[in-house]
């Protein structure tokens, strides 16, 4: 048997017991993270096993931010712990840690570039789960890899490896997150459909400003660590928004949609970035 497969078929057999056994899962989902980024994942290749591991992650990641909507509908978005929901339909998920969907995050980023490449990853309900997942978490590590999967994602490729519908593959990519945008606008019932990554930005950005201050106070270790992760999650999430806007075809596009990001918490977040907080950050 393919060992990518082999690998692929212990993430899926951890995530069938209800309530899920984390730690099982977690333990699967590094081994094949490290096997998809090892030059052994070349030699044994296969597009349809990459495409089942691309389905495999897809369903963890929107099982999981069902489960978090579920929860805080049900706790009326003070979400402290788990309950039972409605329909439990997804709350054997919802005890997942969010490390273990970064986990799945980077499995995905390994996939996007290989041969499985964007347009599989693209074609799969990944990119709308990722721009969802921005207002289910608060961790600042899972921020980092959704951003850079996401900036993955819209970036223009050196290598252009298919034309579909009248797109390049790498277009492909950058049309599912807008689409991504538009469903967690309805969803979330937003008034601009950036309000999801600007939300996320302003949040993180006021939380640093804050860690930055207390770090100047006590400089602990932990304290130090934080903000790290922090400054990280800052700068993967305005690399994203310069490449999405980069990856706009026209210069009127792109104008257009400067102007509709500007009109969100993104404008006060590049504000706050000037305070002299900042300065040696």
């Amino acid at each position: 048997m393919n060992h990518t497969q082999a690998l692929v078929n212990a993430v899926s057999t951890a995530l069938y017991p209800d309530p899920t056994d984390s730690a099982k899962l977690s333990g699967a989902l590094i081994e094949l993270r490290r096997h998809l980024e090892s030059p052994l994942s070349l030699v044994t290749r296969h597009p349809v096993t990459e495409t089942n591991v691309v389905d495999v992650m897809a369903h963890i990641l929107l099982c999981w931010v069902c489960a978090r909507a579920s929860q805080a509908d049900a706790q009326n978005y003070k979400v402290e712990t788990v309950v039972e929901t409605g329909d439990k339909r997804f709350d054997k998920y919802a005890g997942i840690p969010e490390e273990i969907v970064s986990e799945a995050i980077l499995c995905i980023l390994c996939l996007a570039t290989m041969g499985v490449g964007v347009m599989a990853v693209a074609e799969t309900s990944i990119p709308a789960s990722l721009v969802l997942l921005l207002s289910f978490s608060d961790s600042p590590c899972m921020y980092t890899h959704v951003f850079c999967l996401l900036t993955k994602l819209c970036a223009k490729h050196s290598v252009r490896r298919a034309i579909v519908d009248s797109r390049w593959e790498s277009e492909t990519g950058f049309y599912a997150i807008l689409n991504g945008f538009t469903r967690a606008q309805t969803a979330l019932r937003l008034r601009n459909r950036f309000d999801s990554v600007a939300n996320c930005l302003f949040a993180l950005v006021s939380d640093l400003a804050c860690k930055l201050m207390a770090h100047e106070a006590i400089a602990g270790k932990s304290t130090a660590i934080s903000v790290d992760h922090m400054e990280k999650a800052v700068i993967s999430g305005l690399a994203f928004v310069n490449a999405f806007i980069e990856a706009h075809s026209s210069s009127t596009d792109r104008l257009r949609v400067r102007s509709e990001l500007l009109d969100t918490a993104l404008y006060q977040s590049m504000k706050l970035l000037e305070a002299p907080e900042f300065e040696q950050s």
